[in-house]
């Protein structure tokens, strides 16, 4: 398949994926590309020159959107995996031998699910495609085989109903294969997602600012707070900070972040009351109402936070959902986002 007919397709998968399913608006535009397509995997056909101009003249934005888009896809996968990885090892000793844990509640086979690797191929086939994503590039090239060898494993042990025969002969084959790739893995998935959200949150600050220029001033405001939001969680991240150790999070960098999601939200509101704004954005009063309460929980939730670490005191039970805590504040965090791209992505 030609370069550009390739890019096209990839653009079209996902268009559909965002768009849950939905049909094209425009049927012939779809009959058109597969017609396309079997024209020139047609052997009796001859090639021309023109045929290959187009390996010649990838339109760069179009490369750009996809790669971003396939690279946020395997953002996601990756963390799938990570999770699969993690509940694999709740069940069998991370050792190089393998051997069942003697204290899991948990049967072999555990949360353990069979995984497609088709995206593994578009990402290895935009990774080498200008224009250039320095870091996400190589780490996409590098992460492929590892991640493609866990979800292979994964796969087989989904499917292997007879896995306990001869003493566990096939699982200790997998184990191989995931004991030789797991930490590997999870060093460049931790890269991975932090190249990803750091370009994520380039792009969306670039989109920000449009929708400033637009005067969308209401779907501005509902996405810096979402922003801001990342950006404490990002921050507590990097200080090493878990609902473990909440109390020993420095909060001098929190405390224009959270000031700063105060004026957002107060800003939206503002806004939010202007009639002439909400018929300009297409929305109805009960709908930015909702938008701005769900805004507040995410003030609330690192207000409990600030509170929880100015009291110098551990959380209690760390691990679960508790007010202080990080878990809590990404669970708000998480809902906000759900409800945003169902409202407002395209």
């Amino acid at each position: 398949m030609k370069k550009t007919e390739k890019l096209l397709a990839l653009l079209l998968a996902l268009m559909l994926l965002a768009s849950a399913g939905c049909a094209p608006s425009d049927p012939g535009a779809e009959s058109t590309d597969k017609g396309e397509a079997a024209a020139s995997a047609d052997p009796t056909q001859e090639p021309t020159p023109t045929q290959s101009e187009p390996e010649e003249s990838l339109d760069p934005e179009l490369v750009d959107k996809i790669k971003y888009n396939i690279y946020v896809e395997m953002n996601n996968k990756i963390v799938d995996v990570l999770d699969t990885l993690y509940s694999y090892y709740k069940v069998v000793e991370y050792a190089d031998e393998f051997a069942l844990r003697s204290d899991s509640e948990y049967t072999y086979k555990y949360d353990i699910s069979p995984y497609n690797t088709d995206l593994l191929e578009d990402a290895e086939y935009v990774a080498t495609l200008e224009p250039a994503f320095e870091t996400l590039d190589d780490l996409t090239l590098e992460i492929i085989e590892p991640l493609r060898t866990l979800m292979d494993t994964f796969s087989d042990i989904y499917s292997d109903y007879s896995y306990a025969d001869d003493q566990y002969a096939r699982p200790k084959e997998y184990h191989k294969a995931i004991q030789a790739n797991a930490a590997i893995f999870e060093d460049l998935a931790f890269k991975y997602m932090d190249a990803v959200e750091e370009l994520s949150i380039q792009r969306v600050e670039a989109e920000e600012k449009q929708m400033q220029e637009d005067g969308r001033l209401l779907i501005y405001g509902f996405s810096h707070a979402i922003t801001v939001v990342k950006k404490i969680t990002a921050e507590c991240y990097s200080q090493g900070i878990s609902d473990y150790n909440i109390e020993e999070l420095n909060l001098e960098p929190i405390r224009p972040l959270y000031q700063e999601l105060l004026d957002t939200i107060e800003a939206y509101k503002a806004a939010a009351e202007d009639n002439n704004q909400l018929m300009e954005e297409s929305m109805s009063a009960d709908h930015a109402y909702h938008y701005g309460t769900q805004m507040d929980r995410m003030a609330s939730a690192i207000d409990w936070m600030i509170r929880q670490v100015e009291s110098g005191n551990p959380i209690d039970d760390p691990g679960r959902e508790y007010l202080g805590g990080l878990i809590h504040v990404d669970a708000v965090l998480s809902d906000c986002i759900d409800l945003y791209n169902d409202a407002f992505a395209s």
